[in-house]
């Protein structure tokens, strides 16, 4: 592999669940003498560390102050340019967004061409996007999806030769745990199919009232939560933390996890909860969680959206401690599969093999 080449394309660099999963395979592959180039299509921070060797192509373009479908068709002559320029053996693109013009921009290229779905394969992309995957998702060399059920539904929506399947990677670890705190985490975005609202009104019915709520993330949900915790008197037991890059303290600190969401396309964050041995709660949605939790094995699920089944489950473990240390020591042990080793080789295979 010392003498192959990858580019990676995503949307950016800034904090994000995507940018995570791009990064991570990024170091990996450079760690191993993979020559490594990343080109983003849109200018944004840099918020991760990446290795030493990896260069970074930024677009000069301010997307702000043009026409998005203008900016789309000046972008694919960037990542043409560079392309060419650079002559990667494969490309990777990170993002349902991007997959089609990643693939306008290589046409007539010699290099592999991946794609991947990040996002609930149900989602609505728009009339426009959804024209344009319908479109050029066929010339594909392959299209890397983390779900077996994005699979299904992915392989009757598009036309396109390869689909595999690819679980995001999680680094196994050991954790000093400290004191365990009676502490409800969740982390993800504040946004509407997060289903933080479901969550703030299940909690509100918890026979507990010493036990806190604590939300790691931002987004354009927040202020309309805030006034939610108010409406529902719980404000003094439940936390806003904002967008945080290291949140590990909060983790380790909680004993429940809680993902409400009404669609996934592969939570990353149920995985890093279940890294460090928390008890782990999940809607049952599309796609991902019962890919990952046996439901009353390593975790449980409940309905998406609905508040009085997960007040229910969360009365219940408060209540049981034996069930919630079960569950805790289940849900670390059964994530060997997604050890981050493993998935490595499985992108390995995909980018080099014919």
């Amino acid at each position: 592999m010392k003498n192959k080449t990858v580019c990676l394309i995503g949307g950016g660099l800034a904090i994000g669940g995507q940018e995570r999963a791009l990064v991570l395979l990024a170091n990996a592959l450079a760690e191993k003498g993979v020559k490594v180039f990343i080109i983003t299509l849109f200018k944004t921070s840099v918020e991760f560390d990446l290795h030493s060797s990896i260069t970074v192509f930024l677009p000069d373009i301010d997307r702000r102050k043009i026409n998005k479908f203008i900016y789309a068709i000046r972008i694919i002559p960037f990542i043409r340019g560079l392309i060419k320029q650079n002559k990667p053996d494969s490309i990777i693109c990170f993002g349902d967004w991007f997959n089609a013009f990643a693939i306008m921009a290589t046409r007539g290229l010699s290099s592999k061409m991946i794609i991947t779905n990040r996002m609930g394969p149900n989602l609505f992309l728009g009339n426009f996007i959804e024209t344009m995957n319908r479109i050029f998702y066929r010339f594909a060399d392959e299209l890397i999806v983390q779900t077996e059920s994005a699979k299904e539904i992915l392989s009757n929506k598009y036309n396109i030769k390869k689909i595999t399947v690819i679980p995001n990677p999680i680094q196994l670890n050991t954790y000093e745990r400290p004191i365990l705190k009676k502490q409800i985490i969740t982390v993800g975005r504040l946004s509407r199919e997060k289903g933080h609202q479901v969550l703030l009104k299940a909690f509100a019915h918890l026979q507990d009232k010493e036990w806190t709520l604590h939300l790691v993330g931002d987004g354009k949900e927040r202020e309309s939560l805030e006034y939610l915790s108010k409406d529902l008197q719980i404000e003094n037991r439940v936390f806003f933390h904002g967008k945080m890059q290291d949140f590990e303290h909060l983790l380790l600190g909680s004993q429940i996890f809680v993902l409400p969401s009404f669609y996934e396309g592969f939570p990353n964050s149920l995985l890093e909860a279940m890294r460090v041995g928390l008890c782990c709660v999940a809607s049952d949605c599309i796609a991902g969680p019962s890919e990952i939790i046996t439901n009353g094995i390593n975790g449980l699920l409940f309905k998406p959206g609905n508040e009085v089944q997960l007040a229910e489950l969360l009365n219940q473990l408060i209540e049981d401690k034996q069930l919630l240390n079960n569950l805790s020591k289940n849900a670390k042990l059964s994530l060997r599969r997604f050890e981050k080793n493993n998935i490595i080789q499985q992108f390995e295979k995909s980018l080099f093999v014919e």
